[in-house]
């Protein structure tokens, strides 16, 4: 294989690893190469990276992002041409949407200090911008010039990280996560007193919540809700271990699980709900008791999930109307239900809500919340659904 030909595979192979890992989710996130000629070679926009092959991968002039051929590059390019300008050691770029980078980005902190590794100094923030525009794309590029390491957080949005090649990209990545958990542990620890950063604690703090509901939430962790897909006459119920219940519509009895009488009836009114996924993680079970709707701290929940996600009892219609114009609904002390036209747009949906949790936690923690612009949000759901959904379902 020639060097572009091997420069490609290598994109491929770490676009799957970004999903293994859990760095992103769907399609969030790229993944670059430097290669000869002043060039970088780059993931296509909106495409599963399982399904990529090496043609699929777009070669980018680092000097002005153009580019030959019919598919488009990430719409991020711009993001990936700047680290290759300001820095010739740099071969492989990969911008992320990992967990504890995005809940740091949506906090009222401006950089954090890491004190050993690849890391070592301050992790500079880029200011917040709509995703995939040249204001993005100048606020990254202001953060590089201060950066003493191998890694910027942009604000409301994840990461972008870099190293010598591939591996040392994604150590990069997870060292990262890493310092940015540690970060909000021990903030945690410093205003709580504790010795430790319990989950269900941590959250029922940072949300004032109080310890009866940091109990209730302990207690509610273990009452587990089936997940559910649809199927010809009817919808079954799962649960992790592989358990199934087959229900027929107008079927249901006293016998069944209440959470069938909400999947029926939201079954019934979206035709394009297919797959439930319920969430119970102790942040989503936590927030779920603020009875608040939850906004988007972070541009992808604004993306598939939309400008919020309403706060309801286990309900059938009210369920139903709260997903009129969302792909996820909060119940009440009891977690969250997510939904989408495919089992992993469902999975998708759930990770990508407990990771919003997560950060409206954090950001409680270390300041106050400030949710993206309503307009913003209501844009990003717009261009998401018309134009990106239908490219990740390639």
């Amino acid at each position: 294989m020639t060097a572009v030909q091997v420069a490609k595979q290598r994109v491929i192979q770490a676009g799957i690893k970004l999903m293994e890992t859990g760095l992103i989710a769907r399609t969030w996130g790229n993944v670059s190469h430097r290669i000869d000629g002043g060039q970088f070679v780059i993931t296509p926009s909106g495409r599963d990276y399982r399904s990529l092959k090496p043609e699929d991968i777009v070669t980018v002039q680092i000097a002005d992002c153009s580019y030959s051929g019919t598919i488009k590059p990430s719409s991020e390019k711009g993001v990936h041409a700047e680290v290759y300008k300001r820095f010739s050691d740099i071969n492989f770029v990969i911008h992320t949407h990992q967990e504890y980078a995005s809940v740091i980005s949506a906090c009222e902190v401006d950089a954090i200090l890491i004190e050993e590794g690849l890391l070592a100094g301050k992790v500079q923030f880029g200011a917040y911008a709509l995703p995939s525009t040249k204001k993005l794309q100048r606020n990254v590029a202001k953060a590089l010039t201060h950066s003493v390491n191998q890694a910027v957080i942009m604000k409301n949005h994840g990461a972008v990280c870099y190293g010598a090649d591939d591996q040392e990209a994604f150590e990069v990545a997870l060292e990262l996560d890493q310092a940015c958990r540690q970060y909000i542990d021990d903030t945690y620890k410093s205003l709580s007193g504790e010795q430790e950063a319990n989950a269900v604690e941590l959250s029922c703090f940072a949300l004032g919540l109080g310890q009866s509901a940091s109990m209730q939430s302990q207690s509610s962790a273990g009452n587990l809700l089936y997940h559910s897909r649809r199927v010809e006459d009817g919808f079954i119920l799962f649960d992790d271990s592989g358990s199934e219940i087959q229900v027929r519509y107008d079927e249901l009895d006293g016998t069944m699980p209440e959470e069938a009488w909400v999947y029926q009836h939201i079954y019934r009114s979206h035709k394009h709900i297919h797959h439930i996924h319920w969430s119970g993680s102790p942040e989503v079970i936590a927030f779920s008791q603020t009875a608040q709707s939850l906004k988007p701290l972070l541009d992808d929940f604004a993306q598939l999930i939309g400008t919020s996600a309403r706060s309801v009892d286990l309900s059938p219609a009210e369920a139903a109307a709260a997903l009129k114009r969302s792909s996820a609904v909060l119940i009440r002390g009891m977690g969250a239900l997510c939904c989408g036209s495919t089992g992993d747009d469902a999975l998708a949906t759930l990770m990508v809500l407990e990771k919003n949790c997560k950060a409206h936690i954090g950001a409680k923690l270390l300041g106050h919340v400030k949710p993206i612009h309503y307009l913003e949000s209501l844009l990003m759901r717009f261009v998401y659904l018309k134009k990106y959904s239908k490219l990740s379902n390639r």
